[in-house]
Formats: structure tokens, C-alpha cells, sequence
């Protein structure tokens, strides 16, 4: 039996009810006053240098700030806080109900590649991370340059820390970790637990994000408890994302014609964008062949007026639902803007929501 309309778009409105900002309270943007970038080829975004408290500012956290620069790769980059004010007046944030606290934030660059050195140093094999059935052109490596490998396979593959790390990492993920992809200096990990007689693992930081940290503490024999050490662990998800076909050069015109889709494991910030986003714009830099299209290689231009209709996509285990929707705010590929349902009562009208721009009159609900 064919499910009513009803039946199909009533979980998208559960959704919407749930992402519906409390107006009796401002919510709170705190900027930090340090951060240190994960990675050079990526923007700037809000939830990197700030702290957000309440929903309104946790919708706002993939705000670009500051756009990718290679020039600052190894820079010491200051960012004041007029630069985030006025990155939030051109997004067109209500400042009603929302505060921005700080004075400015030192962004250092990414920290020094290591690898293990000696004779035990080791990595998982290429065939585990093959395994996957990813192009491994498309898996980018981590800043220590170890592999990602599926989250499912370090299971097994790891040491009992990198299998708890693992199993932590799956529980957070839920029914998304089939295809999660983890790096984790497994050789470092390890030996952190060298003669303990028990120890834990705690995660920190958000472990949907591109990455976090995972703290280990250890029991000694003697029954006390060592110092927690810190094991880095970087994020990657496979997505169907549009993939260059041939070598495209800056200020590109695009065309459908220049890509296609396959599976490829991105950061979970990246905007996955699909094949009709990226009609008629322009590219920002270069992309090789067979590299990615992510929404910060796209000119950053508006492409969802205020109060112009979209088309509002949201997606679960085996369900997608496509339903027509107002935009609140303009926006470009990639920003977070406020949406309403077109064809909601009167009563519900003002009810607001909170969508990712993924191409011309089109936005998605963010993953939760």
C-alpha cells in the first residue's frame, strides 16, 4: 500500500518542530582566544573559533569567517571580532535573540606532520583501507599521515585501544557508521597502555565532527592512576559526492558534464552538494581529476533569495523527502540559513527551522 502525502512528509514536520529556536532566551556565541586548524585547505568557519550556546548559534557554526587561503597555511591568522559581526550581518542573523561575546581570536596553523619512527613503527595495511572499496585517491590522509580505514574493520584490525576508540566512535555515529572512516596512530595508541592493568577511553570534543580526541587513562599495577593522555582521531564519512572527470582550472564555468558521482569519504562538515547544484557556477580554484567537489572550491555568490521558494530536502535510513519551503535569508552554497514550510496553517507559519544551502532554491536539513 502507497503511504499517504500525510503519512510521508509528517516526519519532516517532527523534524522542523524539533529544530524551532526558544525566542524567550538569547542564545550565545563566545569566541575562544585560541584555536589551532585541523587543516590548511579548509575555511574558517564559526564552530571553529567559537563557542555556541543554544540552538540558534549551533545553526550558525558552519559560517565561513575566513575563506581558504593557501597564503596562510602557516600563519598566525587574527580574527577580531568586528570580522565575525560583520560574516553574521551578511548571513542576515536576527541579533534579537543572539549575542556575541570576545574580542579576538589567534588561529594557529595546523601542527607539524609526525609519524612514528623505529623499528615497530607501523600502520594498518593498504588492504584493510581498500577494503572499504573507496578510490584511494579520494581518501585524503590525516595530519600524522595515517590511513583512514572503516570504522567496522578497526574492530578487529586494532589494538584494544584503537578498538575502543572504534566502538566509541560507531555507538556515536548509530546506524550512519557503516560508513564512517577513522584515522588513528595505532602504534602511539598503544603504547600508551604499555604495563597498565586496565584503562579507559573517553572521547572529547564532538565525534561527528571532522575531528576529536580521545582520552585514555590508564591503571597501573600498583592501583594507581596515570596522567590521561590524548590520541588524536580524524573523521571521514563516504558519501555519493560529484567527482572532476577531467582537470578543471580557476574560474571555471561549470557544467554537469564535468563530473560524476561517486563514493568518496569526505570531512562530515563538507557540504555534500550534487551534480544540479553545480550548473553555471563558478570555481573558485583548480581541481584535478578525480578529485572532489566540496562547496568551498565553488565562488562564493547567492544562490537562495529572502522569501524566494526552495526545495527542502531531508533524508534518513532508506527515506528521502523533498518538500516546498520559503527562505527566511539569502544564502550561499554552504551557509546554514532560517527556512519555513510553504505549506504550513496559519498558526504554524512563523515556525522557523534551521537548513544547509546546497545549490540554486535548494536546502537540506542538517544531519543530527
Amino acid at each position: 500500500m502507497i503511504p499517504s502525502l500525510r503519512n510521508i512528509l509528517l516526519p519532516t514536520i517532527l523534524v522542523v518542530a524539533v529544530l524551532i529556536p526558544d525566542v524567550l532566551s538569547a542564545d550565545v556565541i563566545r569566541l575562544r582566544h585560541s584555536v589551532r586548524r585541523s587543516a590548511a585547505d579548509q575555511p574558517i568557519r564559526l564552530g571553529d573559533i567559537a563557542i555556541l550556546e543554544g540552538p540558534q548559534a549551533e545553526a550558525l557554526s558552519r559560517t565561513v569567517i575566513r575563506p581558504a587561503n593557501a597564503r596562510d597555511a602557516t600563519d598566525l591568522i587574527r580574527i577580531r571580532v568586528a570580522e565575525v559581526r560583520e560574516s553574521l550581518h551578511d548571513a542576515e542573523v536576527y541579533w534579537g535573540t543572539l549575542d556575541l561575546e570576545g574580542g579576538m581570536t589567534l588561529v594557529r596553523p595546523p601542527a607539524p606532520s609526525r609519524r612514528a619512527s623505529g623499528p615497530e613503527s607501523k600502520v594498518l595495511p593498504v588492504a584493510v583501507v581498500a577494503s572499504a572499496g573507496l578510490d584511494m585517491a579520494c581518501a585524503d590522509g590525516a595530519a600524522e599521515g595515517v590511513p583512514f580505514v572503516a570504522a567496522s574493520d578497526l574492530l578487529e584490525a586494532g589494538g584494544s585501544v584503537t578498538r575502543q576508540i572504534a566502538k566509541s566512535m560507531i555507538a556515536a555515529w548509530g546506524p550512519e557508521a557503516f560508513d564512517l572512516q577513522l584515522a588513528i596512530d595505532t602504534t602511539s595508541a598503544e603504547a600508551i597502555i604499555a604495563g597498565a592493568s586496565a584503562f579507559s577511553v573517553e572521547l572529547l570534543g564532538n565525534p561527528r565532527g571532522d575531528r576529536c580526541n580521545a582520552r585514555i587513562t590508564q591503571q597501573r599495577e600498583d592501583g594507581r592512576i596515570s596522567r590521561a593522555t590524548l590520541v588524536r582521531v580524524d573523521v571521514r564519512i563516504v558519501r555519493q559526492v560529484p567527482i572532476a572527470s577531467r582537470d578543471l582550472r580557476t574560474g571555471r564555468k561549470l557544467s554537469g558534464s564535468d563530473f560524476e558521482m561517486a563514493n568518496c569519504a569526505v570531512r562530515p562538515s563538507e557540504v555534500v552538494l550534487d551534480i544540479v547544484a553545480l550548473e553555471d557556477r563558478q570555481l573558485e580554484g583548480s581541481l584535478a581529476a578525480g578529485a572532489p567537489m566540496t562547496a568551498g572550491l565553488l565562488k562564493a555568490e547567492f544562490v537562495v533569495e529572502r522569501h524566494g521558494e526552495v526545495l527542502i530536502l531531508a533524508s534518513g535510513t532508506g527515506i528521502r523527502v523533498e518538500v516546498p519551503g520559503v527562505a527566511m535569508e539569502k544564502g550561499r552554497i554552504g551557509d546554514t540559513i532560517e527556512c519555513r514550510l510553504r505549506t504550513v496553517g496559519e498558526r504554524d507559519r512563523n515556525a522557523r527551522f534551521s537548513a544547509v544551502v546546497i545549490g540554486p532554491g535548494r536546502v537540506r536539513l542538517p544531519d543530527r
